[in-house]
This record gives C-alpha cells, structure tokens and sequence, in this order.
C-alpha cells in the first residue's frame, strides 16, 4: 500500500507546564488510514 502524508500533531498553547497537560489539549490533524486488512484468526 501507497503510505499516506504524515498527520499533525497539535499542541493547545496555553497549557505552560508539562505536567498540566491532558488528553484534550492534544489533536490529531489531517490523518487518514488505509481499509482493515481482514483475516481469519483462531480463538
């Protein structure tokens, strides 16, 4: 499969301290992924 551009990752420039940082402040842009590859698997 062709490899898609790399996503960007956003960071909320408010947050000041390291330590003060969650999820929410972080985002994902612009990625796009390939359809699931599909194969059996015992269980």
């Amino acid at each position: 499969r062709k490899p898609f551009a790399l996503p960007q990752m956003k960071i909320n420039p408010e947050v000041k301290n390291i330590f003060d940082f969650k999820f929410e402040h972080f985002e994902l842009a612009n990625y796009e992924s390939h359809p699931a590859i599909k194969a059996p698997v015992a269980v």
